[in-house]
């Protein structure tokens, strides 16, 4: 049986495995100055009949993951059971069926064995989710394991919940994040000496970082941070850099060799976002209005109405479906207000918002306002409360990641029930609470070099109230405990999280 040259001309490791060394996305990983293998990689099973999606914000690396685990896969398995097709030029669900379908006749004429299936950009096909279903209704997909990957985050989210009881069951969750690297990822990819420090602290395994958070949650300082506070210098060069570049590889990388990140790379992520969103209805006026109402009251608790006044948006209900497709597109992380008495969330009430890493905020901002966008990411750095802003958002980020470890529940996850912030009576606030089980962790950012008395009394107040003890206070660069806080320089607290 004969395939298609199109088939073989997109798998052509069936020839010769070497030649996934030329694909050029690999190649491009090989000499970029940040070659991150995301943790993500390793968190698939690979001996079941299941259909994964992998989304996340764009530009972040999600072909050069499917390309890295195609590479891992060769290294294991007949390269014939790996299958890799890039969706762009398929027309309809039935073209796609009919691609698979000749793929997987092919390979079963001389083997049983699993096969491998990778369908990068599925998003750009209109209802692909029907292919799918079709092939598993028909029993193509026994012995798959099945991989879909897509640029528009809404649209794989959205269609893959059209597939009830076809994709499978797992353990852990079957919709993947791949989101841009965490600060801990960032570093260890940067610096080797702190990488080797990190293994030999056992701190990749989520087991060992679970009870080290644990530990600080009860009040006590583990023994890691002083081993991890002789790199704290470094730690925190690196943090400033992350500051202005975030966790997207293409940009760490214009930045480390360039000295900047070039206006090419911000108009892409821009273009990109703009598509998307404009893809899904939305109106470019309105988002960049809902945008700039965000960056003015960032890190502040707002309304839905609020943020529309100074807009010629006509309803607040339009301004929380953009900021709602901003979120879902992993742009925006929006938290509740904690109601200490109920222990759940005041959906009614003001939120806070943050962007999810500093290269969004950046380069949006850099949109928004019209302004050269590298210079403007360094003005707005010189700031020191606009610093302040960026980081609460990173450690947002940060936590939503760390909550969702902690969670039991993985299929089901929302982070808006296990991250939130809280104000009490005396107009006292906690910048993040973090459920840990049937505990809560109430976490205040000081980034700044000293921590006074007064900084502590939001925690305490909580405290009071939730029948809590203890709490978090990130600072700059102490390392204590007050009053059963532990006060903890950010960079290393990042590094559990």
């Amino acid at each position: 049986m004969s395939l298609p040259i199109e088939l073989t001309d997109q798998n052509p490791w069936w020839r010769d495995k070497s030649t996934i060394d030329k694909d050029r996305y690999i190649a491009t990983w090989k000499v970029s100055s940040v070659p991150w293998n995301p943790r993500l990689q390793h968190t698939f099973d690979l001996d079941t009949d299941l259909v994964y999606t992998i989304r996340g914000p764009r530009q972040v690396g999600k072909t050069t993951l499917t390309k890295l685990m195609v590479k891992d896969l060769l290294e294991k398995v007949d390269a014939r059971r790996v299958f890799y097709y890039t969706c762009d030029l398929i027309a309809n669900p039935r073209e796609l069926t009919s691609i698979i379908a000749t793929y997987i006749d092919w390979l079963r004429s001389f083997t049983d064995e699993r096969a491998f299936m990778f369908l990068d950009e599925v998003s750009s096909i209109r209802e692909w989710q029907r292919a799918i279903k079709h092939l598993a209704d028909t029993g193509k997909l026994e012995a798959v394991t099945v991989f879909l990957t897509g640029s528009h985050t809404l649209d794989i989210k959205a269609m893959s919940e059209r597939l009830p009881g076809r994709r499978g069951v797992a353990e852990d969750t079957l919709d993947k994040i791949l989101l841009p690297m965490k600060y801990s990822e960032y570093v260890e990819t940067l610096n080797k000496e702190i990488s080797r420090e990190v293994a030999s602290l056992s701190l990749r395994r989520w087991e060992r970082r679970r009870s080290l958070i644990e530990m600080i949650s009860r009040g006590e300082i583990p023994n890691e941070f002083d081993r991890l506070a002789l790199f704290l210098k470094d730690l925190n060069e690196n943090l400033q850099n992350y500051f202005l570049t975030g966790g997207i590889p293409h940009v760490v990388d214009d930045y480390l060799k360039t000295g900047k990140i070039s206006e090419g790379v911000y108009r892409t992520y821009i273009d990109v976002v703009r598509g998307d969103l404009i893809r899904w209805g939305k109106r470019e006026g309105y988002l960049r209005q809902v945008l700039s109402r965000v960056m003015e009251t960032l890190g502040s608790p707002v309304g839905w109405n609020t943020l529309r006044q100074n807009t010629d948006i006509a309803s607040h209900n339009t301004v929380a479906d953009y900021v709602d497709a901003l979120k879902d597109s992993f742009i925006l992380i929006y938290l509740h207000q904690f109601d200490i008495s109920r222990k759940k969330p005041s959906y009614q009430k003001e939120k806070k918002i943050h962007f999810r890493d500093p290269f969004f905020l950046h380069a949006l901002r850099g949109w928004v306002s019209g302004r050269e966008p590298f210079m403007e990411s360094l003005d707005f750095l010189r700031d020191a409360e606009n610093v302040g802003r960026l980081v609460e958002g990173i450690v947002a980020d940060h936590l939503v990641r760390l909550a969702f470890h902690l969670s039991e529940q993985k299929q089901l996850f929302e982070y808006e029930n296990a991250l939130f912030f809280w104000r009490g009576k005396k107009e006292r606030e906690v910048d993040f609470v973090l459920r840990m089980n049937a505990t809560y962790l109430p976490i205040e950012v000081k980034y700044q070099r000293s921590v006074k008395r007064s900084d502590l009394y939001g925690v305490i107040d909580f405290g009071k109230g939730a029948e809590s003890k203890g709490g978090l206070i990130l600072s700059r660069d102490k390392l204590q405990i007050k009053n059963k806080i532990v006060v903890v320089p950010l960079a290393l607290f990042l590094m559990l999280a």
